[in-house]
Formats: structure tokens, sequence, C-alpha cells
């Protein structure tokens, strides 16, 4: 399996001092966003997760209507 350019972990979630707290790490690098509830979080966590290999995401082939 050859590593790919953008290496991107699952984010990870959990709750500390009454925040929740929402780490992704991406190429050696980690972002961190906190959120004010968990639901917030766990809506965030769902949009940075990587795509899934042959599904197309939503900017794939755009087309006029």
């Amino acid at each position: 399996m050859e590593p790919t350019s953008e290496s991107t972990e699952l984010p990870v979630l959990r709750e500390e001092e009454g925040m929740w707290i929402l780490r992704v790490e991406s190429n050696g690098k980690v972002q961190e966003y906190r959120c004010g509830s968990e639901v917030q979080a766990r809506a965030l966590a769902i949009l940075l997760l990587p795509a899934a290999s042959g599904e197309p995401t939503p900017d794939d082939n755009p087309t006029l209507s």
C-alpha cells in the first residue's frame, strides 16, 4: 500500500472542563476545535471525516441546472 500525500486520522472527541474538544491529526499536525455542546462537536466531526474511497463527494462533477 502506497502512502498518500495527505494522511488524515479520524477525529477524536472528548469533554474537558465543560467544553467538547475535537482533535484532528493530518500530516503530522493537530487541529483542535472547541464546541459548546456534544451535538455540535459530533456534527463537526462528521463533516471532518475523510471521504470514503470510491464514493463521489458533493463537489465532484458539478452540474448546472
